[in-house]
């Protein structure tokens, strides 16, 4: 049996278009442009963004996280009847996040230590 060679063919890119190629299939560049731009542009109010039918609400939830990580803006996004409400972090916002990070966290290790000695079942 013959075998066929694939040619593969290799270039250098830059490092900013590289990182920026690593999200394009997952999010449309429009809609994270304008992500960008609204989220960069929030001060002392809040925006809701209304969902088509279809959109799931936790995939764009996390979408406008990672905008805003990307463009080290902290904010506060809550699920609302037909979409979805966020607005730029208060040190209030942040303050309470991580105290309920923590409730969670404790309850998820009291879990783990509860039977100790016991196999999971698969």
């Amino acid at each position: 049996m013959a075998r066929e060679t694939v040619p593969i063919a290799f270039e250098d890119i830059p490092l900013e278009e590289a990182r920026h190629m690593g999200r394009g299939p997952r999010m449309d560049p429009e809609l994270y442009q304008t992500l960008k731009a609204k989220i960069q542009s929030l001060a002392e109010h809040a925006t809701r963004m209304t969902l088509p039918p279809g959109a799931n609400q936790t995939t764009m939830k996390n979408r406008i996280l990672r905008v805003a990580s990307d463009v080290t803006v902290p904010v506060t996004v809550r699920r609302v009847a037909g979409g979805l409400l966020f607005w730029r972090s208060t040190d209030e916002d942040i303050q309470q996040a991580r105290e309920i990070a923590e409730r969670l966290q404790g309850v998820q290790r009291r879990r783990r230590g509860a039977r100790p000695g016991r196999r999971r079942r698969a």
